[in-house]
C-alpha cells in the first residue's frame, strides 16, 4: 500500500520483489521514507529503492546470505554518498530512511536506519524487530544521503511457516498499539488481495482519525518450499 495521505505529493517509496531460480527462492522488500521539510525527500526514497532493485534483480537474489550482507553494507556507503553529492552539486539537503528485508523459507535478514518499522506478527503476537534513529523530539539521527554516514543496523531471525511480517513508515504505525495489530494478525490472509484489504481499512482507520503524513506499508510471510 503506498497512499500520500493529506500531503501534496508521496515521499515513500517502496518495493517487493520475490524471485525463484531452481530451487532457491528469494524475497526482497525495501521502504523508504524521504525526510520531511527537507527539499525533494521523494528523490531521496525513489533512488535507494531504484538502486536496491537493480542489485536484486541483477545479482542480488543468487547470492550467498553471507555476500548479500556484504554487497548491502558497499550499496549503502554509494548510495549515502552520491545523494550527499547530488545535493552538494544542486545547494540542496536530502536524504532518506530505509529499511531492507531479504526473506527466504527458513531465514529473514533485514538492515535498518531510520523510523520505518519492521514487525513480526507470530501466533496472534506482535513483536517490533527494528528500534527507531531518532531523539524524544522525533528528530532523526540517522539517515541516508544526510548527516554523518552510519552502517545500517543488521538483524536476522529463524521464521516459522505461519510468520508473517508488517514493512511500514512512520505515518501508518503512528498511533497504532500492538494490542491493534494483534487483532488483525489473527485474520487468515493467504494472498495479496487480502492483505491490501488489510492495509487499506488500517489507512481509512487513520485518515479519518486525523493522520496527515504520508502511509505506506507491506504485509507478507515466507514463501512454501519447493519440493
Amino acid at each position: 500500500m503506498w497512499e500520500k495521505g493529506a500531503r501534496d505529493r508521496n515521499e515513500d517509496s517502496l518495493a517487493f520483489w520475490y524471485l525463484r531460480k531452481g530451487k532457491r527462492q528469494q524475497v526482497l522488500a525495501v521502504i523508504c521514507d524521504g525526510i520531511g521539510g527537507l527539499p525533494q525527500g521523494e528523490q531521496a526514497s525513489s533512488y535507494v529503492v531504484r538502486q536496491l532493485t537493480n542489485w536484486f534483480l541483477s545479482e542480488g537474489y543468487i547470492l550467498s546470505t553471507r555476500k548479500q550482507q556484504k554487497m548491502i553494507m558497499q550499496l549503502w556507503f554509494q548510495m549515502h554518498e552520491e545523494i550527499m553529492d547530488y545535493g552538494k552539486e544542486n545547494g540542496i539537503r536530502l536524504g532518506t530512511t530505509a529499511t531492507i528485508v531479504l526473506l527466504n523459507d527458513r531465514k529473514i535478514v533485514w538492515f535498518h536506519t531510520g523510523d520505518c518499522r519492521l514487525y513480526l506478527v507470530r501466533d496472534s503476537k506482535v513483536k517490533i524487530l527494528t528500534k527507531e534513529h531518532q531523539e524524544e523530539n522525533g528528530r532523526l539521527i540517522r539517515a541516508v544521503g544526510v548527516g554523518e554516514w552510519h552502517l545500517p543496523v543488521m538483524g536476522s531471525r529463524k521464521i516459522r511457516k505461519e510468520d508473517k511480517f508488517l514493512l511500514c513508515t512512520d505515518g501508518f504505525y503512528r498511533n497504532i498499539d500492538c494490542e491493534e495489530l494483534r487483532m488483525w494478525g489473527k485474520r487468515k490472509v493467504e494472498n495479496d488481495i487480502q492483505a491490501d484489504r488489510m492495509l487499506r481499512q488500517i489507512f481509512q482507520k487513520k485518515v479519518a482519525n486525523g493522520e496527515r503524513d504520508n502511509i505506506s506499508a507491506l504485509y507478507f510471510g515466507r514463501m512454501k518450499r519447493e519440493s
